[in-house]
């Protein structure tokens, strides 16, 4: 299966994108709307003090704690998705794009990863247990999460874990057990457990992979502040 991908960033690079399902993920609302929301404050002193900063956008390309964010879009036949803005303010991160399969695309998206630092840094997060992400999008209900690591190969095929996180128009932290995160059944022997890809995380990534059937459909959605915590 071919893939096409055309990727709008300031710099840094990295891609690609699945599926699964997550039920009982916590949410906690945060001020503001998607766009140009800033970051919630977390439920208490404790939940700060053990909570584990990965990415929060900043304009450029980069990420507060130095790391680099990038958005791209994927379709199974080349133009079938593109992505049309890209805009920080506050913390926040609201991509805009389109998907349109009038070449016959049977999976397209729009997607935004984030890294833990320059490029080719990972972390180890071994010891944490859920994934916290602020997001929001007023045209879908679903956002896809995938964690990454560095292999090429397993990028390409789009075998590292994900799940599906139920989302609103309002910009709300979601917190997902990392237990819940598993490799696209098509894998099969190629994809990688969450427990083999902790020790080395290259990246976060949120995508919208919604297609409704051969219409037309604008994807607009928002990412802030990413951690992780016990």
């Amino acid at each position: 299966m071919s893939t096409s991908s055309t990727r709008l960033r300031a710099r840094g690079s990295i891609a690609l994108a699945a599926i699964a399902l997550v039920t009982g993920c916590a949410t906690a609302d945060a001020p503001g709307s998607g766009t140009g929301a800033k970051a919630a404050k977390p439920a208490s002193a404790d939940a700060t003090a053990a909570m584990l900063v990965f990415a929060v956008p900043a304009p450029a390309g980069a990420t507060a704690q130095g790391g680099l964010h990038e958005t791209f879009a994927y379709s199974e036949k080349e133009g079938d998705a593109r992505v049309d803005d890209v805009k920080v303010t506050d913390g926040v991160a609201r991509i805009t794009g389109t998907v349109w399969p009038q070449k016959g695309s049977t999976w397209a998206g729009i997607g935004f990863l984030a890294t833990p630092g320059p490029a080719g840094k990972t972390s180890d997060l071994t010891a944490q247990r859920q994934l916290r992400l602020q997001l929001a999008s007023p045209t879908a209900t679903q956002l896809r999460l995938r964690v990454l690591g560095d292999d090429p190969a397993t990028r390409a095929s789009g075998c590292y874990p994900v799940a599906t996180v139920a989302v609103g128009a309002a910009l709300r932290e979601v917190a997902v057990p990392l237990s819940a995160f598993r490799p696209e059944g098509y894998c099969e022997a190629r994809g990688k457990l969450i427990a083999s890809v902790l020790p080395a995380v290259a990246a976060i990534e949120v995508s919208d992979p919604t297609l409704s059937g051969s219409a037309r459909r604008t994807v607009d959605f928002s990412v802030g502040r990413i951690a992780i915590g016990p």
